[in-house]
Order: structure tokens, then sequence, then C-alpha cells
């Protein structure tokens, strides 16, 4: 090709190019800081153990208020006690609640509620990766048509998205698990 469309107008050959490359990015991305918090947030990762809850409080930041409750942070094995942890969540002064201490020194809410809701987003990640796959294979194959098992392969990742969405989304609200 010439560099020219068909109406005179100049083709710019490195847009699908950046746009793949940004997609790719984002894939990954969401892939990796999700799939961490998820392993975080199943226990998978990081030093098991519970915060007494002694004090909450809302932030004023940017014009939004934020929660931040504090207390003293104990693991199931005894060997770490912060007396000085503190989660963003808004949770009840008294009670006490399981947390995963993690690599940076911050904390992360265990249970079923987190688990489904950083397994959504984990998943979304790797349907951008699928679906970025598909284009780009077929596209460049010259294919008019995506194989059907790469579309069944897509539908699942998206039914097993929204799945654990909607059971993350009714464990929150329901605070049974």
């Amino acid at each position: 090709m010439n560099g020219w469309g068909r109406r005179g107008e100049r083709v710019r050959a490195g847009r699908p190019a950046v746009m793949v490359v940004v997609l790719v990015a984002a894939g990954i991305g969401l892939t990796w800081f999700a799939g961490t918090h998820f392993a975080y947030a199943t226990g998978l990762a990081g030093t098991p153990g519970h915060l007494r809850v002694e004090a909450c409080a809302w932030e004023h930041v940017g014009g939004h208020r934020y929660p931040h409750c504090s207390g003293i942070f104990r693991s199931s094995d005894g060997t770490v006690v912060d007396p000085n942890a503190s989660i963003g969540k808004n949770l009840p002064v008294g009670d006490t609640v399981a947390l995963q201490r993690v690599a940076s020194g911050g904390y992360e809410q265990t249970g079923t509620a987190s688990s489904f809701g950083w397994l959504a987003i984990s998943l979304l990640g790797l349907m951008v990766l699928l679906l970025l796959g598909i284009l780009v294979v077929c596209g460049k194959g010259g294919a008019r048509r995506v194989p059907r098992g790469l579309l069944v392969l897509l539908g699942a990742l998206g039914a097993l998205m929204l799945f654990s969405a909607f059971i993350g989304g009714v464990a929150g609200m329901t605070e049974v698990f």
C-alpha cells in the first residue's frame, strides 16, 4: 500500500498498534492487580489475623468522604502485633474482623464478598486479553468468522465474571459471609 486510503486520505498505520499495546497493558494490569488482591482476600497470600476496631472516622479528601478505621491487628499465629493498624472500610467500633496483612504493610479484608469481587475483576482482565487475542489472530489471518470455541470461551468467562460479581454483591449486602 502506498500510504493513501481509498478517498485520498492518509492511512495511519500506527494507530491499531498503539491500541493493541494499550489494551494488552490494561488487560495484564487489571488481571495482575485484581489477582493479587484476590490472593489476599482468599487467604492464599499475606499474614492472616484479626483487627479489633477501636476507632472509625470519615476523612475528607478532594470533596469526598472516605471511611478509615483503626485498631490493634494480631496475627493468627501471634507473631505480628500492630497497634496502629488501619483499613479504609467502615466497620463497627468494638468488632473484631478477619484481615490479611499484605506485603506492603497494609490490610485486606477477607471473606466471600471481597473474594468474589476481586475474582470478577480479574476475569474481566482475562476477557480483555482473550478478546484482544481473538481480534489480532482473526484480523491478521483475514478470517471472516471467529472460531466457535473461542466465542464459547469468551462467553463462559463473561458468564463466570457476572456470576462472581453477583455472588460478591449479595454477600457484601447481606454481610452473611
